[in-house]
């Protein structure tokens, strides 16, 4: 029986999420809901181990219960074209200043996230 190389068709990569939090319980959440969504996600429990990961991602969501220099240090070396959602309990002095940031309110209702990287996404296009 002879075999023919068949057309291999190549479906498009799922936009990359980076995900970093402290808490593991916050990053499984993340990672099933956006997933869910077609998502593909990188989860890290701090900056350190995240960093090289984000360059080509499409998001960061970082959670605001990590240390102020690791979100310092996220706002600052963000690459171009990279969004970032923060979850936070009550820092809101980002909302509004950067369209690539978008800030959301804790404790987060189902769809927030999901809801913000669409918003990011039309910003982007």
């Amino acid at each position: 029986m002879r075999y023919q190389r068949s057309r291999v068709l190549k479906l498009p990569l799922a936009p990359t999420i980076v995900a970093i939090a402290k808490d593991s319980a916050l990053l499984r959440s993340l990672a099933f809901a956006l997933e869910a969504h077609g998502y593909l996600v990188k989860p890290f429990r701090s900056w350190k181990s995240a960093k090289d990961s984000t360059r080509g991602a499409f998001c960061v969501v970082l959670d605001d219960n990590l240390p102020a220099a690791d979100k310092v240090a996220w706002l600052a070396d963000r690459e171009p074209g990279v969004g970032t959602v923060l979850l936070s309990e009550d820092d809101l002095e980002l909302a509004g200043r950067d369209p690539g940031v978008i800030v959301l309110n804790k404790p987060l209702a189902g769809p927030d996230v999901v809801t913000a990287l669409a918003i990011l996404k039309a910003r982007a296009t």
